[in-house]
């Protein structure tokens, strides 16, 4: 079994090894719309288990009337007997500096349950119907 003491956080450029780790965190960008963020300052970051990548988050912050925001663009990680979301959230949020708020937009709702125990709520819902 896998031990979160195990587990870095590395920033760095993007990558095809980060590719399939964010494409699972898609919901309506595309992998090139992520990196287009990335190359306009989205900060790119690889969770690894010792030399592997075993997830990737890419992170910004937004400015708003209320000040500014930080925005998990998009974030996927998995290894076998670990809770990535308890492992790596801390270190996600760690990465906001000087932000009111952070933000993540998911169509899963088993993340959005729970997320809400590390204290996120839902504050909309988006509907979209498509029109041929």
């Amino acid at each position: 079994m896998a031990n979160h003491q195990e587990i870095s956080i590395a920033a760095g450029p993007w990558g095809q090894d980060v590719e399939p780790w964010l494409a699972q965190a898609l919901a309506t960008a595309t992998l090139q719309e992520l990196r287009h963020q990335h190359e306009a300052g989205a900060a790119l970051f690889r969770v690894m288990h010792g030399a592997d990548v075993v997830g990737a988050f890419l992170l910004r912050v937004d400015s708003t009337e209320q000040g500014p925001q930080g925005v998990i663009v998009a974030a996927a990680a998995e290894l076998a007997g670990v809770d990535m979301i308890a492992t790596v959230m801390p270190v996600i949020e760690s990465r906001f500096r000087g932000v009111r708020s952070i933000r993540y937009h998911t169509q899963k709702p088993a993340l959005v349950r729970k997320m809400a125990r590390l204290g996120y709520r839902a504050q909309e819902v988006i509907c979209v119907k498509e029109i041929a």
